[in-house]
């Protein structure tokens, strides 16, 4: 279990700067007031047209089934008012899917605050949330010994797709819903840690 809260920096678009926010344990009950009941007010619920697929996520439930599980992280990153900006959770028992015998971390939920999506707002708060949260599971990994091995499954947007290609992310399944396996293998791993100047 990672050791939180961890301070982050968020860049606030308004202020065109960043601010300091934290990383902290997402509890069933900050579950439940800061994301179910809260991200999804009806104004962003008006623009959705069935598009966003973490709308029905139950964060609460989740946190209820697995979060005594050791081998299970849920993290959130809180702005500096107190919201809750964005979500991950992820295991540490999946098998990898490009190098036989090896253990990445498999992402299970990554989401960022619906008033952080510039395609569901006009003016989005904060820019860069999956990210944050998504190295956050690579740097555990790579704590773990797993070398910074991520994997995790995607809806097949264009958007989406762009994203895990530039950061270094390998297809490695393509299934009947849709959905597109991906994998950060350890080198590509390795790169984003040493980009952010953490010295392996």
């Amino acid at each position: 279990m990672l050791d939180l809260p961890i301070q982050v920096s968020l860049f606030n678009i308004d202020q065109a700067s960043n601010v300091r926010a934290e990383l902290i344990q997402l509890t069933s009950d900050i579950a439940n007031e800061k994301i179910d009941n809260s991200w999804w007010d009806a104004k962003i619920t008006e623009k959705l047209e069935g598009k966003e697929a973490d709308k029905h996520w139950n964060w609460h439930w989740l946190n209820g089934v697995y979060g005594d599980y050791l081998n299970w992280e849920a993290i959130a990153v809180q702005s500096a008012s107190g919201y809750i900006e964005g979500a991950i959770t992820y295991r540490i028992d999946a098998k990898s899917q490009l190098s036989e015998g090896q253990g990445p971390v498999y992402v299970d939920r990554l989401a960022a605050a619906p008033r952080n999506r510039p395609w569901l707002v006009e003016n989005p708060v904060f820019r860069g949330v999956g990210s944050i949260l998504l190295l956050t599971a690579v740097r555990h990994s790579y704590q773990l010994g797993l070398k910074g091995r991520v994997l995790l499954d995607s809806l097949p947007s264009e958007r989406t797709r762009n994203y895990y290609d530039n950061r270094g992310f390998e297809v490695t399944s393509e299934k009947d819903d849709g959905t597109i396996g991906y994998e950060l293998p350890a080198t590509a791993a390795e790169k984003w840690l040493q980009e952010q100047g953490e010295f392996l």
